[in-house]
């Protein structure tokens, strides 16, 4: 039986006085990495864990996972997320943080998509990028892979599957290591809404963000662990430094691919009309209540891009149809060989909104 790493990250920001009164700005991406035994067993922990936190503050629960944003509106987030916190600690191996944290003075700008200059030992000119914009522009969305990346040198392979919330970003050196490794990668969309150990991973962060914020402690190696101290001596802190960076910025404008690294089977969403938009259907309650259903089914949902999604299509994935036009989309392609099951998004609209 292999263990289970979940790994997600978020932008970690800051607005600071210096000691000289001037106004200051602190940007980090961080990230962690959450080490359980066994999966199936973590998940009916992870539910009951869930169920009582929000019990201990009068509430029930309507998913199986939960993520940050699913909390954020309500006034007791912090009473469940402590309780959370304490009891489902017990039933993790390790928490790894990993947190961004580079020298500007010695930094001022980064070469980036230099994969040519580096293999013929030139100087790069152009482009690059500042502090700023590396965070923003590229770690921001690749952090999973790079956390995954750094525990490569402490875990083996064929004894733990790295689960990473969904990411994107250029290819960079530590990714390439990474595909190249022969650890097993599967990547999950929506990932901290579907996966127990993503999920905790996600709820970690945001503890770890409000209680530094709250005790006015800044992100460094030292503080870490004390904000949350739940775990112990089984808490580890990684920072990513400047002698990190060759590996981690983009090599060249190329994406990552992480559409085969995808956790099936896959509910395929077809919103069939052009004119709806994407983004109002991932933020409606009807999508968020297909995204719990297939947790329920160790499955994962992702909008059906038409560009590039087909050829990774595998048995027993579902093409999900909003509307009629949507459903004489995947029957077309059913005739055509691939193996969608047709599946009604009526099921999981909610009785209010019919």
């Amino acid at each position: 039986m292999v263990s289970i790493v979940g790994i997600d990250s978020r932008i970690f920001i800051r607005d600071t006085i210096k000691k000289n009164g001037m106004p200051g700005h602190f940007e980090s991406v961080v990230g962690i990495a959450v080490k359980v035994r066994d999966y199936l067993e973590f998940n009916q922990k992870y539910i009951q864990v869930m169920s009582d936190a929000f019990k201990s503050v009068s509430l029930t629960t309507d998913y199986q996972s939960y993520c940050v944003n699913d909390l954020k509106d309500l006034p007791e987030k912090d009473d469940i997320l402590a309780y959370f916190v304490e009891h489902i600690s017990r039933h993790i191996e390790k928490v790894h943080v990993f947190y961004t944290l580079f020298s500007k003075d010695r930094l001022k700008e980064v070469k980036v998509y230099g994969r040519m200059a580096q293999k013929k030992k030139i100087k790069l000119a152009a482009p690059t990028r500042t502090y700023e914009e590396l965070i923003n522009e590229h770690l921001i969305h690749c952090f999973p892979a790079i956390c995954a990346w750094r525990l490569t040198e402490y875990l083996s392979p064929g004894t733990i599957e790295f689960h990473l919330d969904s990411y994107g970003g250029n290819i960079c050196e530590a990714q390439e290591e990474l595909d190249d490794s022969d650890f097993t990668i599967f990547v999950y969309p929506s990932g901290d809404c579907c996966n127990p150990v993503i999920s905790t991973a996600d709820l970690l962060l945001d503890v770890m963000d409000t209680r530094l914020e709250k005790r006015r402690k800044l992100l460094i190696f030292d503080n870490i662990r004390p904000a949350i101290s739940e775990f112990g001596d089984n808490l580890l802190v990684y920072p990513i430094l400047n002698k990190h960076l060759p590996s981690i910025t983009p090599l060249e404008q190329k994406p990552i691919d992480t559409i085969s690294k995808l956790k099936h089977p896959v509910f395929w969403v077809f919103k069939g009309d052009s004119l709806i938009n994407s983004g109002i259907m991932k933020r409606s309650k009807t999508y968020r209540n297909l995204v719990d259903y297939a947790a329920t089914q160790f499955s994962v949902v992702k909008m059906f891009d038409r560009s590039k999604d087909i050829d990774y299509v595998q048995m027993d994935d579902f093409g999900v149809y909003l509307n009629t036009q949507g459903k004489e989309i995947i029957e077309s392609y059913r005739k055509l060989g691939k193996p969608f099951k047709p599946f009604d998004l009526d099921v999981m609209v909610p009785k209010e909104n019919k």
